[in-house]
């Protein structure tokens, strides 16, 4: 199975993509997968809380953004692997296929959400957007006490780096004098975004 292949043995994966045409379709979306069960997971973690958002229902919110952030979040990061690697489009290919762990913890985290609820109380959003700001400071420090956030903590370091583990053996069968740059390009971008995710969020 393909999945099983290149969370366990990359090289090997990347390898048999090697003697074909890059197709950077089926990595997107394995991609957006790995986006969009992350994003249910942490929906479903908050599904008795009142929902910040005005209009629209939140379950729609998520699959929505989940679209758009995995479609800008694999452009920017295939785009930065490419010019580390010089692998053209086999670097969109890589990226993509390298999501396979989020898919792994994306799962993981739909049965977190579903264990561990957020089951603080919290007010209605307030109509007033004077009002919003404090309110929204009140939600998320509710979230960020939660079981569920402490776990989707730990998954996603532990996910981010077995990704670039898979960059660097996926870039290494295109260029392997330019592995070690793209996975460490990948790495650091990742990890940037991760603490930065944790200090916006109180965390």
């Amino acid at each position: 199975m393909a999945m099983t292949e290149v969370l366990f043995n990359p090289s090997g994966f990347f390898e048999r993509l090697a003697q074909r045409e890059a197709r950077i379709w089926p990595a997107y979306a394995v991609y957006l997968l790995a986006v969009l069960l992350s994003a249910l997971g942490s929906q479903l973690a908050v599904r008795s809380l009142p929902s910040p958002l005005t209009i629209g229902n939140p379950w729609i919110w998520a699959v929505v953004g989940s679209l758009v952030a995995a479609l800008a979040m694999w452009g920017i990061f295939g785009f930065l692997v490419m010019l580390a690697s010089g692998t053209g489009a086999r670097a969109f290919e890589v990226v993509g296929w390298a999501a396979a762990p989020g898919v792994v913890t994306g799962l993981l985290l739909l049965a977190a959400g579903a264990v561990f609820p957020v089951q603080e109380v919290v007010p209605p959003a307030p109509s007033d957007p004077a009002q919003l700001g404090e309110w929204m400071k009140a939600y998320q420090a509710v979230v960020q006490s939660g079981v569920f956030t402490q776990v989707s903590r730990a998954l996603g370091l532990v996910m981010l780096i077995w990704s670039a583990w898979i960059v660097y053996a996926g870039v290494g069968v295109f260029a392997r004098s330019r592995a070690a740059l793209a996975a460490g390009v990948y790495l650091v971008l990742q990890l940037g975004m991760y603490f930065l995710g944790s200090v916006r969020l109180g965390g």
